[in-house]
């Protein structure tokens, strides 16, 4: 099938935008956000890119505007996206003609599965240059107490000891300070690496935390744990497109020897050789996901 006449619906506008700009001049392309949407009686399209739009920890608008689009047009082709499919709800991909994607996979799809033709984003959607990498830990970092280093080079978020039965509890505090702290749209492009700890006290919460915070910078994050419950946290880090590294319980050491590598600094005593991730992760950042 040609596909000549698509709708884009996404409350981030640069994204929708960034999708528009590579889809071929032949193509007729409307962009329309989650409410304006839901207010539509017609959809004449022969596909619809419909994001999940599960963003500041909010619920995901996504499903609502999928069942008003069904309501009015059970058959137009809808490829749904998001930066962190696990987070789909079940009713999504079991709807009839809905592909669920990843959304930084979208164009490959756009032009493996529906012929449409690619073309390179205009050099004037320029990125700027990734700089500030974040730590964040229930527990102490050792050498660094919590803070901002080298003008926003790293920033710490942690507790000043072995948070034990709060670590849960510090967590959700420490993500909503990030939450107030960041205009994500604004400053993703700037985070050059997220380090989370993951430890026993913490269950569910580093992997959540560290999974929130992938999808709204759009980047892998970089799982710090412990064995403690390892399988676990192994099914975790494959669900949700993070990277995970084992390190010592409590994690303080290492996490202290990662600020010191991103700092530039050397400490005595400190076996830096056994920081087993890749020094790319340093020099380079981790892994983006772009449209």
């Amino acid at each position: 099938m040609l596909i000549r006449y698509l709708l884009i619906v996404n409350d981030d506008v640069e994204d929708a935008i960034r999708i528009k700009k590579q889809l071929c001049d032949k193509n007729t392309v409307e962009i329309a956000s989650q409410a304006q949407t839901q207010y539509m009686s017609n959809f004449p399209y022969q596909l619809i890119i419909l994001d999940n739009d599960a963003n500041d920890l909010k619920e995901a608008k996504g499903p609502k505007t999928l069942e008003h689009i069904r309501e009015k047009n059970p058959d137009c082709p809808i490829v749904f996206t998001s930066f962190q499919p696990s987070w789909v709800n079940e009713e999504v991909k079991a709807t009839q003609e809905v592909r669920v994607v990843r959304t930084d996979k979208l164009l490959e799809v756009l032009n493996q599965e529906f012929e449409m033709a690619i073309q390179p984003l205009p050099k004037y959607f320029s990125l700027p240059e990734t700089n500030s990498t974040i730590i964040v830990t229930y527990n102490h970092v050792e050498g660094y107490p919590e803070g901002v280093y080298r003008n926003g080079k790293l920033i710490i978020l942690s507790y000043d000891k072995l948070a034990r039965d709060k670590a849960q509890q510090i967590l959700k505090e420490k993500l909503q300070k990030i939450y107030k702290q960041f205009e994500w749209r604004a400053d993703r492009d700037r985070i050059k690496n997220i380090f989370v700890y993951d430890g026993i006290n913490g269950g569910e919460w580093p992997a959540r935390m560290a999974s929130a915070l992938g999808h709204d910078v759009r980047m892998k994050v970089q799982l710090v744990a412990c064995g403690c419950d390892w399988q676990r946290k192994v099914r975790t880090a494959n669900a949700d497109y993070v990277d995970l590294y084992k390190v010592e319980c409590g994690g303080s050491r290492t996490l202290g020897m990662i600020a010191d590598m991103i700092l530039g600094i050397k400490r005595p005593n400190q076996e830096y050789d056994r920081v087993f991730i890749p020094p790319r992760i340093f020099e380079k950042g981790a892994e983006k996901y772009r449209i």
